[in-house]
């Protein structure tokens, strides 16, 4: 990672005079920056595509993983500010959606331009208290085996006391981030936002997304692929299509074939 330390650079010769507009990409609980490595290339020249480096994982692994939204916002509406000149807009995966949310909301009070889109992933409605127990407070062994339930985390993880041990503290941070932010207060955005989920996800299920139509005064649309709480995995390509699409750019030829449920107003 080179350049400033909160986002991946992007590609060499990428990112430079075609570009039209940003897509900062936030991470879910114990992921990367390097979850969105591919998607530039995947996604049209016109948009460069700038996952966020949070600390606690890859290369800021020897970092305190933030334990509180407001300290994330704190630490990254400084970085995020001075890039929002060029148009942009953000994609949060889970956690990742909490911090792309309260980020908004807060550049919006600051006067600052507001993103072009919010996308939304796995992530329920702000206005709806998530029912599973706090994973942040369980035991090691309880704790695992929920994270496990999720799905998604690599096996020799899970199965490796030594791994376990080395990325307990940053995952019960991110889940003690995500458990304890408070978004319903958040005041209404004036983008669209589009939210993204798995058929088989239970947290959040599909109907618990239609609470991000209360967040904003713009267009709402809501995407349902095949899979769990993880169905970005099986279905990135047709869901970059639509953020071409939703960006305002043609997608990339050559997708894969895929359905999603929609609904919008």
């Amino acid at each position: 990672m080179t350049g400033d330390k909160w986002f991946m650079p992007p590609p060499a010769g990428r990112g430079s005079r075609h570009t039209r507009l940003r897509l900062f990409c936030f991470p879910f609980a114990g992921g990367g920056a390097a979850v969105y490595r591919s998607w530039q290339d995947k996604l049209p020249e016109e948009i460069e595509v700038r996952p966020v480096c949070l600390p606690g994982r890859e290369q800021r692994f020897g970092e305190a993983a933030f334990e509180a939204i407001d300290d994330a916002v704190a630490a990254l509406i400084d970085a995020i500010r001075p890039m929002a000149a060029t148009p942009y807009a953000f994609f949060g995966y889970s956690m990742g959606g909490i911090i792309a949310h309260h980020l908004a909301c807060r550049l919006m009070a600051d006067g600052a331009p507001l993103p072009a889109h919010l996308f939304i992933a796995a992530l329920r409605g702000p206005n709806m208290t998530a029912p599973r127990r706090q994973l942040h407070s369980l035991p090691s062994d309880d704790f695992w085996s929920e994270v496990a339930a999720y799905g998604g985390t690599p096996a020799e993880i899970l199965e490796s006391s030594e791994y376990r041990t080395l990325f307990e503290p940053s995952l019960r941070a991110d889940f003690k981030l995500a458990q304890t932010a408070s978004s319903a207060d958040l005041p209404q955005l004036a983008c669209p936002i589009t939210a993204f989920g798995g058929t088989d996800d239970s947290n959040p299920a599909p109907t618990d997304l239609d609470g991000w139509r209360q967040a904003t005064t713009g267009r709402f649309e809501k995407h349902i692929y095949p899979g769990g709480h993880f169905f970005m995995a099986q279905n990135e390509v047709p869901m970059l299509e639509l953020i071409a699409t939703k960006l305002g750019c043609p997608p990339v030829a050559g997708g894969q074939e895929s359905y999603s449920r929609t609904s919008s107003n």
